[in-house]
């Protein structure tokens, strides 16, 4: 007997990369303006991801040490803080080494954490370098993961050529897509809090070598809601910093590229003052909207927003724009989901650009469809049930058939007794 079961697992979609259009205020204003004396300059609000102001955006800039904020963020997202990383020979090779070290040396031996905070605080271009071959295995496989990551955030006209910033053919950003990579960067909580730490020390067994760590972005001295993020400098770059300030709960990331001097410092106070007096933020569509919806085993479920979307607009409330929202599709087949399970993605563009993308929930719990077979009859199957029925009756008519055989031969037995 073949037992047969039969799994229903049922999952229509109602939604297929759907584009949605809303109407808003888009950020604009003309108050004001900062004057940055940099080649390229650009301003981000954290939460919604526009624009606020921007110089020479695409422009093509060599970036310094703000490389190592891509750098920092893959060393926080593939590695372990708490490893013991061993420095190499390559720490040798003065074309790859020079400028701002620690002076480490091949085999000295330093945690993941200690260098981090080396590289992003004193921009130790050594440090950067063994964080490279820790992650890695060698510098240029960490440059590839460099280039992959910055196409993933979005980063088109990056290239990035070494985990360092030191001057090289080829090794270029941009003041937008530093911005998003910043933007991107300080959204992991540990490498927010690595860049907004002012000071640490290292321990180093070895003597007259550098142990304290000093932040050197002015701005975190200077003004209290300053919390990062990382300052370069090189001949052919010249002075470049990227700055996050938080007011009142509102984050904002500014880039300037290609400064000519220490006015950077001025100007970038000017461009976040701008952004925090011009702008202001709202909640667009709050956590927990229905965007969409699917069906799981013919039953629908809503697609919830996890998180709410911000919109930034001019105080003025002058001009206005197009936001759009782009709904994809959960990337495999689903026969169940549970209460606030990501199924799905929203994208929110920006005319073409893209801002952000954010989870979308299951509202309910579908349960997964149960097996249904043919009903198991209680005990042995049928074929085998009449056999074993049919061997017990021959056993009991046999049995029967020799009890009357022994009782006949009794009685026959005591009748000659008798008789004798």
């Amino acid at each position: 007997m073949k037992f047969i079961m039969v799994v229903i697992l049922t999952v229509s979609m109602i939604i297929s990369n759907i584009s949605v259009t809303y109407a808003s205020n888009m950020p604009s204003t003309n108050q004001s303006l900062p004057q940055i004396h940099g080649e390229g300059a650009y301003l981000i609000d954290v939460q919604s991801g526009q624009t606020l102001f921007a110089k020479n955006p695409d422009e093509q800039l060599a970036p310094a040490s703000t490389t190592k904020i891509m750098t920092g963020l893959l060393a926080i997202e593939r590695g372990n803080l708490n490893d013991i990383v061993t420095a190499s020979s390559t720490l040798l090779n003065s074309k790859l080494v020079y400028g701002t070290q620690i002076y480490l040396r091949p085999g000295e031996q330093m945690s993941l954490q200690n260098l981090l905070y080396a590289m992003l605080l004193n921009s130790a271009n050594d440090a950067a370098v063994t964080v490279a071959e820790y992650i890695g295995g060698n510098v240029s496989n960490f440059v590839a993961l460099m280039n992959q990551r910055a196409l993933e955030i979005g980063a088109t006209r990056t290239h990035f050529v070494n985990p360092s910033g030191l001057t090289a053919d080829g090794h270029v950003t941009t003041a937008h897509d530093l911005a998003l990579i910043a933007r991107v960067a300080y959204q992991n909580p540990v490498f927010a809090q690595y860049v907004r730490t002012k000071s640490h020390v290292i321990p180093r067994a070895k003597p007259d070598v550098p142990t304290q760590m000093m932040n050197e972005n002015k701005l975190l001295w200077r003004d209290s809601d300053v919390d990062g993020i990382k300052t370069g400098y090189t001949a052919a770059a010249e002075n470049c910093l990227v700055a996050s300030m938080t007011r009142n709960g509102r984050q904002l990331i500014g880039v300037i590229l290609k400064s000519p001097g220490r006015e950077i410092y001025t100007d970038m106070q000017a461009m976040l003052d701008y952004g925090f007096t011009q702008y202001t933020d709202q909640v667009y569509k709050p956590a927990g909207s229905v965007l969409g919806a699917i069906t799981v085993n013919n039953e629908k479920v809503d697609l919830k927003l996890g998180k709410p979307i911000y919109l930034t607009q001019g105080v003025n409330g002058q001009t206005s724009s197009v936001l759009s929202l782009k709904i994809l599709s959960p990337s495999k087949i689903l026969n169940s989901v549970e209460e606030g399970q990501a199924v799905s993605q929203v994208q929110v563009y920006d005319g073409g650009n893209l801002l952000d993308t954010l989870p979308l929930n299951a509202s309910r719990t579908v349960l997964p469809p149960k097996a249904q077979e043919d009903p198991k009859p209680n005990g042995l199957p049928w074929p085998l049930g009449i056999m074993s029925l049919g061997v017990f009756l021959l056993f009991l008519y046999r049995f029967k058939l020799l009890a009357k055989r022994q009782a006949r031969k009794r009685i026959l037995l005591a009748r000659r007794r008798e008789s004798s």
